[in-house]
């Protein structure tokens, strides 16, 4: 193995590395809510307001953060976001006061941001021939975050141990994995223009960043909403809809959530040996809108099972990651400018869905359903006509 490869995965080992803690402190506010109520002098109303600043610190610096990545370099941005993880983490160990919080929270989501737009476009940089696999397995260590927090909550709250030295821990998490990045020498960012071998160009023509461009970024509302529904209301349908038990609702959510983690290595191997990313943004949305449909005639107990097998396989296994690979495909120069506006995007369906699927589903709670069936739909049509314009201005055979 070269010394190129071996820098390459150092650095993607790293990244993939960095998730695991971001999943964790997208989280851990209301994982240690007894102790920060406590500190804090407030309740889970005000607890909810300090980690609402993730949400505000996520999206309003996600695009400055793509362009500035662009600009700057993709390592900068990546310690940058570390770094915005480490003043959270340090900083909440000390902090009494619940607006400083709030603003703590905030540096949680620039942490976001700024990790995102260097690491998302490091990944395809360092492996321009398996960008979809790489950006897809993200997921993988996203999951890994989630799950393994609660375990931990759980040791420090039966052995009473004092929740900071969690936050130390990650905090040295962190300071060991800039180590372990500092020595390391990023691609140039223009890697990917080449084809998978970088020896040949593979655009026919010039895409038009003003269409598809568009289209991709609003992809990225899309297929976030399309997962973000059946999240959040799919107990709600089942207890409503069947009249399904509290607790067997709530199971629903770990099918999905296992087959969302299955999904990710096999979209991985997929993208890997047999479709090409630009063929997934479309076969996935697809399947999606066929579960929904099927599910939105057929509302019973076993159907809950299916749809929340089937959406976490279609919808969660990793097509917004492989929707900005298309894009980074099609505006390599732009590779952080792409991750900043369709994460941005992204993140803002996390603020409308909840404002517009409650009113639907307090008429019937089937709507729900309905609502994701054409927002699925939308993605399906979207990616048809990237696809379209793919073909047209690039050489599938080179990438």
């Amino acid at each position: 193995m070269d010394t190129l490869k071996i820098n390459s995965y150092g650095i993607v080992g790293s990244i993939y590395a960095n998730y695991i803690i971001q999943s964790i402190a997208l989280i851990v506010i209301m994982q240690f809510s007894i102790d920060l109520t406590k500190q804090l002098n407030t309740d889970l109303i005000g607890l909810g307001y300090v980690a609402s600043g993730i949400g505000i610190g996520k999206i309003f610096l996600m695009f400055v953060g793509g362009i500035l990545s662009d600009k700057f370099g993709r390592k900068l941005f990546i310690f940058l976001g570390m770094a915005c993880y480490a003043v959270f983490f340090i900083g909440m160990i000390f902090c009494t006061n619940i607006h400083l919080a709030f603003c703590l929270a905030i540096a949680v989501g620039a942490g976001n941001s700024f990790l995102d737009t260097g690491s998302m476009p490091a990944l395809t940089e360092c492996f321009p021939s398996s960008a979809g696999s790489a950006s897809v397995l993200i997921k993988a260590f996203i999951s890994i975050g989630t799950l393994v927090l609660p375990f931990i909550v759980t040791f420090f709250d039966t052995n009473q141990i004092w929740y900071g030295w969690a936050f130390l821990g990650f905090t040295a998490y962190l300071v060991i994995n800039g180590i372990l990045l500092l020595p390391k020498k990023f691609p140039h960012k223009d890697t990917s223009i080449k084809g998978g071998q970088g020896s040949e160009n593979y655009f026919k023509s010039h895409p038009k960043f003003a269409f598809e461009g568009i289209l991709l970024i609003i992809m990225g509302f899309t297929t976030t909403a399309t997962f973000v529904i059946i999240l959040q209301w799919l107990p709600t349908i089942a207890t409503e809809g069947v009249n399904m038990s509290d607790l067997d609702a709530k199971q629903l959510i770990s099918y999905y959530s296992t087959a969302s983690i299955i999904s990710v290595f096999v979209t991985a191997f997929v993208v890997k040996h047999f479709l090409k990313p630009i063929f997934c943004i479309i076969i996935l949305p697809a399947l999606s809108a066929i579960v929904l449909i099927i599910f939105y005639f057929n509302i019973s107990p076993v159907m809950c099972v299916i749809a929340a097998i089937g959406m976490g396989f279609t919808a969660a296994g990793g097509v917004l990651q492989l929707t900005l690979v298309v894009m980074q495909q099609m505006f390599p120069s732009r590779k952080g400018l792409a991750v900043g506006c369709m994460y941005t995007f992204s993140g803002l369906s996390f603020v409308v869905i909840p404002l517009i699927v409650p009113k639907l589903a307090m008429i019937d709670v089937s709507y729900a359903i309905l609502i994701d069936f054409f927002i699925a739909s939308l993605s399906l049509i979207l990616g048809s006509i990237v696809f379209y314009r793919f073909k047209n201005v690039i050489d599938i055979t080179k990438i």
